[in-house]
C-alpha cells in the first residue's frame, strides 16, 4: 500500500480544476483578464493572474527548506497546509486525528470543520509537557489519519525529540501520517526533519515564512511532503492561491540578503528571549517561565485578572489562556523589541 491510500477516494480521483496555463505568447486571451495593467504594479502586471504554482518560488523554498522541488507545495501560511492535510485525509465522521494539548488550535478547529473526530492526548505539566510515545500510540485508533505534532510547541515553547518523532512514524506506518508543524524551528536548537521526507513516507512538515522571516503579513508557507503526497493536497488548492504581490515578498525573504538580516533578528530575539524570561522570574506577580525554544514564553501568573487589567492599561497585549483548566492563570507573551519588552516588564513589576 501506498501512503497516497490514506486519502479520501474523492481526493484520491479528483479531477483538478484547469486553470488558464501562463505563457509568453504576445496577445493572451485565454484567461478573460483585463488587458489594462493597475496603477499599483509588478514585473508581470497586476491585471494578469500569477503562476498557477509559482516555479520560481517552489525551487527557492525547496533549496532554503533542503528538499527537491516536487517535496514543496506553496501554502497561505502554514495553516492553510493544516487545512489542506486534513481535508485531503479524513473522512467525515469516520476518520480521526490525534492532538496533544495545549498545542495550536487550529488543528483542532479545522479538524471540527471537517468532521473528524479528534483525539487528544494531553501534555502533563508534571512530566514537563514531555510527549509520551506509548500512551501517544495506544490512543490511536484504525482511522486515525493524521497526528499533528508541533515543534516547537505552541504555546509550551518546548521541542518534540526526534527519537520520539521517529518512534511515532515507525510505528504508524501505512496507517497515519505524522504532521510536524515546525513554524518556530528557526528560533530552537534542533534541526529541521525535513531530510527526512525522503525516508518516511508518512512524514508531513509544515513551514512557514510569517516567524523568523518576519513576512506574517504576506501569508505565505509550505507543505513538506512525499513527490506522492503532493499533488494529491495541489489538487484541492485553489488555482493561483497565492498573489503576485506575495509572491514577490517571498522570494525577496529568501534571498541571501534577506535571509542574512532575518537570521540576524532571529540571533536578537532568542537573546532577548532570555534576558525576559530572567527579567519575568524576578517579578513578584509571575510563578512560573516556562523555558522556550520559540520566539515567545509561557508564564503563570499569580493572578491573570490583575495582570490583564494592568497590561491593558499599559496598551499592552498578550495571549491570555483561560478556556483550558490546565493553562489556568497562563499567557503567552511574544519576545519583542528590547524597548516594548522593557515596558512589558516596568508594568508587571508595578505589581510588586
Amino acid at each position: 500500500m501506498t501512503i497516497a491510500a490514506l486519502a479520501r477516494p474523492e481526493v484520491r480521483f479528483l479531477r483538478p480544476y484547469q486553470s488558464a496555463s501562463a505563457c509568453e505568447f504576445a496577445i493572451k486571451l485565454n484567461a478573460n483578464e483585463s488587458p489594462l495593467a493597475t496603477g499599483t504594479d509588478t514585473a508581470q502586471g497586476l491585471n494578469r493572474y500569477p503562476a498557477r504554482r509559482p516555479s520560481s518560488l517552489v525551487k527557492r523554498m525547496a533549496d532554503h527548506y533542503g528538499v527537491e522541488a516536487n517535496n514543496i507545495l506553496v501554502t497561505r501560511g502554514s495553516s492553510e497546509g493544516i487545512d489542506l492535510m486534513i481535508r485531503t485525509f479524513c473522512c467525515a465522521g469516520r476518520d480521526s486525528v490525534l492532538l496533544t494539548p495545549p498545542v495550536f488550535d487550529m488543528y483542532r478547529l479545522y479538524a471540527s470543520i471537517q468532521g473528524a473526530r479528534i483525539i487528544e492526548v494531553p501534555l502533563r505539566e508534571e512530566t514537563r509537557f514531555a510527549i509520551d510515545t506509548d500512551t501517544l500510540l495506544a490512543a490511536c485508533e484504525d482511522n486515525t489519519k493524521l497526528i499533528f505534532l508541533c515543534s516547537p510547541n505552541n504555546p509550551l515553547g518546548n521541542v518534540v525529540p526526534g527519537k520520539s518523532i521517529l518512534e511515532i512514524l515507525q510505528a504508524r506506518a501505512n496507517r497515519s501520517i505524522v504532521v510536524l508543524d515546525e513554524a518556530y524551528i528557526e528560533f530552537s536548537d534542533s534541526e529541521s526533519m525535513a531530510s527526512l521526507i525522503s525516508r518516511y513516507d508518512n512524514l508531513v512538515i509544515l513551514r512557514t515564512l510569517s516567524k523568523a522571516r518576519a513576512l506574517a503579513g504576506a501569508r505565505c508557507g509550505a507543505v513538506i511532503a512525499s513527490a506522492e503526497l503532493i499533488p494529491l493536497l495541489d489538487g484541492i488548492l485553489a488555482p493561483y492561491a497565492l498573489s503576485s504581490l506575495v509572491i514577490d515578498s517571498a522570494e525577496l525573504a529568501l534571498s541571501d540578503e534577506q535571509l542574512a538580516l532575518s537570521t540576524r533578528a532571529v540571533r536578537t530575539t532568542i537573546n532577548e528571549r532570555e534576558r525576559l524570561r530572567l527579567e519575568l522570574i524576578a517579578c513578584d506577580a509571575v510563578s512560573c517561565v516556562w523555558p522556550s525554544q520559540a520566539n515567545f514564553l509561557l508564564v503563570r501568573f499569580r493572578c491573570i485578572d490583575t495582570v490583564s487589567v494592568c497590561l491593558g492599561n499599559a496598551g499592552i497585549a498578550i495571549r491570555i489562556y483561560g478556556d483550558d483548566i490546565s493553562m489556568q492563570n497562563c499567557a503567552r507573551i511574544t519576545v519583542s523589541l528590547k524597548a516594548d519588552n522593557d515596558r512589558l516588564i516596568s508594568a508587571i513589576r508595578s505589581l510588586d
